[in-house]
């Protein structure tokens, strides 16, 4: 059984991520599994001395041997992030939310970004010390679940048929067998999201501005509009596919903002969610769900 499908103590899996500013030891890719240097098969450990992040990719090379005990050790001692001096690594917020354009709308939050008859695709949140935490799950065109990751662990899937790249508080992911792409950059408030996701035989692609389902846009009218809380939701159970604009599932409400001027749109939204969460900076009409 691989390293990463054995369950990491919270608390020594906390101070592998902090030690290698939470990327790979060896690339720095914000996505990564737990390694035993010494093979878990040998001695079943969880010593941190003998533990490290790498990305899916950097985790096969050292499982497969290609990076032998010396060059583990060298990574493990030097990671790449603190070489670079990326304190909170490749991807970080500076605030207690995400703040993120997906299919042209702002939604402010922290939670499901996008779901597809009820079950989540993509969900993003900010994690103890700044680091943005992505949950994704993708599947091919067949249906069949093809990769998992949950808070910047990568649970499942081969690695080999990826190819994943991340550079200063950008990532991309991509998959030309399967078709499948998603990329994130957070250089800026609010940051953006594009991809391309399947679902039951659905291609959902999340565009900059709208999105298309099976090549037809859903909901094309919707337009300067934000939620503070909210997700967006596709339901294709039906003959036409619906967009619904709903809480995310940590919230019992949203709040929707309608506003032509982006900044400002922007700036209400960050209220609004201050206002869910018991700060007192206004009392914005909410959506129930």
């Amino acid at each position: 059984m691989p390293d990463s499908n054995r369950k990491t103590p919270s608390d020594v899996a906390r101070r592998l991520r902090q030690h290698a500013r939470f990327g790979c030891c060896r690339c720095g890719l914000p996505v990564y599994q737990y390694h035993h240097i010494i093979p878990y098969s040998q001695e079943q450990h969880f010593r941190v001395e003998d533990m490290m992040i790498l990305c899916p990719l950097c985790h096969d090379m050292a499982t497969k041997g290609a990076l032998n005990d010396k060059e583990q050790r060298e990574i493990q001692a030097s990671p790449f992030n603190v070489r670079k001096g990326l304190a909170q690594g490749t991807l970080h917020v500076n605030q207690s939310y995400c703040a993120i354009v997906a299919g042209g709308i702002i939604l402010v939050g922290e939670g499901p970004v996008i779901a597809v008859s009820g079950e989540p695709l993509i969900s993003i949140r900010p994690g103890e010390t700044g680091e943005l935490l992505l949950s994704v799950t993708l599947y091919s065109e067949e249906g069949s679940l093809i990769a998992e990751i949950v808070d910047n662990e990568w649970i499942s899937g081969d690695p080999s048929v990826w190819d994943m790249e991340s550079d200063h508080q950008k990532l991309t992911i991509r998959s030309a067998p399967y078709k499948v792409a998603l990329n994130l950059d957070i250089r800026g408030e609010p940051a953006h999201m594009r991809a391309k996701l399947w679902h039951a035989g659905y291609l959902i692609d999340l565009r900059g501005a709208g999105i298309r389902v099976n090549g037809k846009n859903a909901g094309q009218e919707i337009s300067n509009l934000a939620l503070a809380g909210g997700m967006l939701e596709l339901d294709t159970s039906g003959p036409l596919t619906k967009l619904k604009l709903g809480p995310q599932r940590e919230q019992r409400e949203c709040t929707v903002i309608s506003e032509p001027d982006r900044e400002v749109r922007l700036r209400k939204t960050i209220e609004a969610w201050k206002v869910l969460n018991g700060e007192p900076h206004g009392t914005p009409e909410a959506l129930r769900g």
